[in-house]
């Protein structure tokens, strides 16, 4: 596979998650949300600070595919390995953690300040943000490793 074939399928991908993550905020969270104010009357009060607090987490994600759009366009360039790479991993590494942050705050905040238990959605909470930090940690060793890697190929491309 070329590196314009595969910064291709790259481009592809951020494509793809983003329509996913369009589609999730733009029309099951919604759905969701109407679901829950009807079902149950006592939470009807929280129908608005929840669906705003929801819908801030697609910030930095959607920031995280325009960060990701710009490292395939530089793997297309054959430039895999620079620090403007290593530099936009560390930042999507960051978003995601900030975003776990950011979410679990709002969880706390819900589930003590409003008094809104439940169980089965503060178990979906924690394995979203669980995923969350996974995913920083995978995006921060990628970043490590492109730095690295640039380093390399710098201190190569002066000995030639």
């Amino acid at each position: 596979m070329t590196q314009k074939n595969f910064a291709g399928l790259l481009k592809a991908a951020v494509v793809l998650a983003f329509l996913c993550c369009a589609a999730i905020y733009a029309l099951y969270v919604p759905a969701v949300a109407n679901d829950a104010r009807d079902a149950a009357a006592e939470y009807s009060a929280l129908y608005w600070p929840a669906l705003v607090f929801i819908e801030l987490t697609a910030v930095p994600i959607l920031w995280a595919l325009v960060l990701a759009w710009l490292v395939a366009s530089e793997i297309g360039r054959n430039n895999s390995f620079c620090r403007a790479n290593a530099a936009r991993l560390k930042t999507i590494s960051l978003l995601a953690l900030a975003d776990v942050a950011y979410f679990w705050l709002g969880i706390l905040v819900f589930w003590f300040g409003f008094n809104a238990k439940s169980g089965p959605m503060l178990l979906l909470s924690v394995m979203v943000g669980t995923a969350g930090i996974i995913f920083a940690v995978c995006a921060g060793a990628l970043s490590h490793l492109t730095l690295k890697a640039a380093a390399l190929r710098e201190e190569n491309d002066l000995t030639v």
